[in-house]
C-alpha cells in the first residue's frame, strides 16, 4: 500500500514539473512573496502537514504585510492579514468567487469524474450551467424559519437521550461523545427514519473519509494512492444510493428534499448526488463537533463563568411545567440569554482555525494596489484576523465572555473583518443557526445538569489536530476523559426541551 509519503514525493514531483514548463514568473505588483522551509516545494508540505493552519502560520511570521503571497507550485495563494482588504475582497465578488471552489468539492473531495455532471455543476462564468452555486442558494430557505424550527425539533428529540444516558455514566469520552451525539442528531434530522448513517459502520467509514480527507485533496490516481479516504467514500455513497433507491429522501427534511429535487432535477445521476452528499455531511458534523466540544471545555473549565452561565439560564430559559418538569426554552437562550450567546460566540473566534477562500477568476487590483491574477486564490485565515488588537482591543489574545454583549455603543457587536468562523460575506455558512441550536441547547442542558470534571482533576487544553482541512475550530488528538456527576440541585427532575415555531435565527455575527 502506498503511504502519504509516497503520495506527496508523486504529488510534488508532478506539480514541479508543472511549474518549470509554464516558467510562471512574480509580477513586481502581486504581493510580495515569502518561503517556506524547502525551497519551491515548502508550502505544498506545510498544508498537507497543517492544513488550513498553514495559512495563518505564515500570517503571523509577517504582521507588518497586510497581504503576503505562497507558492504552491501550480498556483498562489495570497493570504490576507488586514481587515481592509477583506473588505476590498467584498467588495471585489465578481472577480474574486467562492463558486469555483465548488466545482474543485465536487471534483476532488466528493469524487465526480462524469464530464456532463461536472460541466452541469461548473459555474456559469466558466461557461457551465451552475448547479453548484443553485445548490447552495437553494438550502438556504430550508435553514431557517419554519424549516429550520422542524428540524430543531426532531435534533432535539434525538440529541436528549445521549443527555440522558450521562447519569449512567461514570468516566467517558467527552469528545467522543460530542461526536456520537452530533452524528446522530445531525443526520436523522435531516435524513429521515431510514437515516443511512443509523448504521454504525457508515458512520466509521465516513470518519476515515472525513479524518483523511487531505489525501483526497491533489486528485491524482486516488483509488490507488488515497485508497482509504477513497473507499470509505464509496462504502457512504452506496449506503446514500440505497437510501435514494428506497425512498427514503421522501420522509425526510426539507433541506434533503429541495436538494434532492434541485440536483437530480438539473441532471445528476442519483450516483453523484449520493456522491455529493457524502461531502455535505462535513459541513454538519465537522465543524459542529469540534465547536461543541470546545463550547464545552471552555465553559466547564471556568468555574465563574459556569456560575453565571447557570444563573442566567435558570432566570430566563427554564420553564417548570405543572408536573414539575424543566424544559430548557430554545427561543430564550437566543432573546433572552446575552452572556450565553456572547460565549459562544467567543468560543468560535478564540478557538477558529478557518480560512475562508476566493478564487481570482480575473485579474483584479485589490484596493487599488495589489495585483491578484487570475487562476490564483486569496484566503483570509481568522489566525490572525481573530486577534488584532485593532479590531479587538487590548484584551484581543484573552478569552472576554463578554465581548460580544451590548453596551449601547453602535461599535458594539459586528468586528469588520475580524470574525471569520462563519465565512465572509456574501458568501456565509448557511447551517449557521441550525448548527448553534444544537451546541447551545446540548451545552446548555448539560450545565444545568451536570457538574463535569476532567479525569486527574485538571482542565488541561488538548493537542489539537493540525490536518484538518475543513473544521473552523478544530478536532483534538486522542480522547478527552472526563466524569459526569449529576447536580444535587435538580435531583429527580424530568427534563425536557421546549422550542417556540418561528424563531429559529440567532443574532449571530458574520465576517
Amino acid at each position: 500500500m502506498i503511504e502519504t509519503t509516497q503520495l506527496l514525493i508523486l504529488g510534488a514531483v508532478v506539480a514541479l514539473g508543472l511549474v518549470l514548463l509554464n516558467g510562471r514568473r512574480h509580477d513586481p505588483r502581486e504581493p510580495p512573496m515569502v518561503t517556506h522551509g524547502i525551497p519551491i516545494l515548502g508550502h505544498a508540505f506545510g498544508l498537507l502537514f497543517n492544513g488550513v493552519g498553514h495559512w495563518g502560520d505564515q500570517a503571523k511570521k509577517h504582521p507588518d504585510q497586510p497581504i503576503i503571497g505562497l507558492d504552491m507550485l501550480i498556483n498562489k495563494f495570497y493570504v490576507i492579514t488586514s481587515p481592509e482588504l477583506v473588505q476590498a475582497v467584498q467588495r471585489n465578488a465578481k472577480t474574486l468567487s467562492f463558486e469555483p471552489l465548488l466545482l474543485f468539492s465536487a471534483k476532488t473531495i466528493a469524487g465526480i469524474t462524469n464530464p456532463k455532471a461536472l460541466q452541469i455543476l461548473k459555474d456559469k462564468e466558466a461557461g457551465g450551467e451552475g448547479l453548484g452555486a443553485r445548490i447552495m442558494h437553494s438550502m438556504t430557505p430550508t435553514l431557517i424559519g419554519k424549516p429550520l424550527d422542524k428540524l430543531n425539533l426532531h435534533m432535539i428529540r434525538l440529541i436528549q437521550p445521549f443527555i440522558e444516558q450521562l447519569s449512567e455514566t461514570s468516566t467517558f469520552d467527552l469528545y467522543g461523545w460530542c461526536k456520537d451525539a452530533t452524528m446522530a442528531a445531525s443526520t436523522e434530522a435531516t435524513y429521515g427514519p431510514m437515516n443511512p448513517y443509523a448504521d454504525k459502520e457508515i458512520q466509521d467509514a465516513w470518519w476515515i473519509f472525513e479524518e483523511n480527507l487531505g489525501m483526497l485533496l491533489p486528485n491524482i490516481w486516488p483509488s490507488v494512492l488515497a485508497r482509504k479516504p477513497y473507499y470509505a467514500r464509496k462504502k457512504v455513497a452506496d449506503a446514500v444510493l440505497k437510501y435514494i433507491q428506497a425512498d427514503g429522501h421522501k420522509n425526510a427534511s426539507e433541506l434533503t428534499d429541495v436538494r434532492f429535487k434541485v440536483t437530480v432535477g438539473a441532471g445528476l445521476s442519483l450516483e453523484d448526488y449520493s456522491l455529493l452528499e457524502v461531502s455535505m455531511l462535513l459541513a454538519f458534523i465537522s465543524n459542529t463537533v469540534p465547536a461543541m466540544f470546545w463550547c464545552m471545555f471552555d465553559f466547564f473549565s471556568r468555574p465563574q463563568l459556569l456560575a453565571e452561565l447557570r444563573e442566567e439560564i435558570e432566570a430566563n430559559a427554564l420553564k417548570v411545567a405543572e408536573d414539575g418538569t424543566h424544559s430548557i426554552d430554545l427561543s430564550a437562550i437566543r432573546e433572552k440569554c446575552p452572556l450565553l450567546l456572547s460565549a459562544f460566540q467567543e468560543v468560535l473566534r478564540y478557538r477558529s482555525i478557518s480560512s475562508p477562500t476566493r478564487v481570482v477568476v480575473k485579474d483584479t487590483l485589490l484596493a487599488d494596489r495589489y495585483l491578484l491574477k487570475a487562476g490564483n486564490s486569496v484566503s483570509m485565515p481568522s489566525l490572525p484576523l481573530s486577534q488584532r488588537p485593532d479590531v479587538w482591543g487590548e484584551s484581543q489574545a484573552v478569552f472576554d465572555e463578554r465581548r460580544y454583549m451590548s453596551t449601547g455603543d453602535k461599535k458594539d457587536g459586528r468586528r469588520t473583518g475580524g470574525f471569520m468562523t462563519f465565512g465572509v460575506s456574501p458568501t456565509v455558512c448557511p447551517g449557521r443557526h441550525f448548527a448553534s441550536s444544537e451546541i447551545l441547547l446540548l451545552a446548555a442542558m448539560v450545565m444545568m445538569r451536570y457538574d463535569l470534571e476532567p479525569v486527574g482533576g485538571v482542565w488541561k487544553e488538548p493537542v489539537k489536530v493540525k490536518t484538518s482541512m475543513v473544521s473552523i475550530t478544530g478536532p483534538i488528538k486522542g480522547k478527552f476523559p472526563v466524569t459526569a456527576e449529576p447536580r444535587d440541585k435538580y435531583s429527580g427532575v424530568k427534563w425536557g426541551f421546549h422550542v417556540e415555531e418561528g424563531k429559529g435565527q440567532f443574532p449571530l455575527i458574520i465576517g
